[in-house]
């Protein structure tokens, strides 16, 4: 597998010393996906990210622009299929680390990705199966774990005017340098639209206009992807499978 990531440490980034951002504030965790289908009835993931904002604790909505707002990432993609399984494991760790240290934890239905995860999983997903439980009743917050955000359901109508989408869009297995970073840009891309989406719905974040969402993902990874040309533009070229 292939880590694309501006974190000293991925595996613990809520760590006192590894944390990305200070703790005087809050940590936003989105999550998203790129899956590709072998054949009609065979989906698996290729990629998956996690994005962590840093916003504050609660009051009045922080204003941001693209040059200005903190981001942590990771986006992990995989060299072939057999690699799977240790993108779900990966993924699984995020989850549970994010929901209980995370104030706020996000996704584009996620509760259809944590099923395909449990699905395809031939050991215990606990992070995931965590987090789905809690997607079912996100009304219902623990003491102690995250808010619970779907920007396909509660936060569709926040008025959060991005350039980015945030739909799924499964890619071929191609092994090439340019097919990883076309996956890692794509699915960054989505990741971050989530979290920005969810950081409004609860009261965050504000800004004018529209966000560029790409152009701030070329802007705080561009030394850890280095395509030959803008990878969203070559997301766009690949061959699309079912959803």
């Amino acid at each position: 597998m292939r880590d694309f990531t501006n974190l000293g440490w991925p595996e613990a980034p809520f760590g006192a010393d590894q944390r990305p951002f200070g703790r005087r504030s809050d940590m936003l965790a989105a999550f998203a996906f790129e899956w590709a289908n072998r054949r009609a009835d065979d989906t698996l993931p290729v990629g998956a990210a996690v994005i962590y904002l840093c916003v504050r604790k609660r009051g009045s909505a922080e204003d941001i622009r693209a040059g200005t707002v903190s981001i942590g990432f990771r986006a992990t993609v995989v060299d072939c299929m057999s690699e799977a399984p240790a993108l779900l494991a990966l993924v699984d760790r995020a989850l549970t680390r994010a929901r209980r240290h995370a104030a706020i934890v996000a996704g584009h239905r996620l509760d259809d990705d944590l099923t395909r995860m449990t699905a395809l999983s031939t050991t215990p997903l606990r992070g995931a199966a965590g987090v789905l439980a809690a997607w079912a009743d996100r009304t219902k917050r623990e003491r102690g774990l995250a808010l619970m955000v779907d920007t396909y359901v509660e936060a569709s109508a926040t008025g959060a005017d991005l350039d980015a989408t945030g739909q799924p869009r499964p890619t071929p297995m191609q092994d090439s340098a340019e097919r990883r970073v076309a996956v890692a840009c794509t699915v960054l891309e989505r990741c971050l639209a989530i979290g920005l989406t969810a950081a409004v719905y609860t009261g965050r974040y504000r800004w004018d206009g529209t966000f560029p969402v790409g152009e701030t993902i070329d802007c705080v990874a561009w030394d850890v992807l280095t395509p030959t040309e803008r990878a969203w533009d070559l997301a766009e070229q690949l061959p699309r499978a079912g959803p």
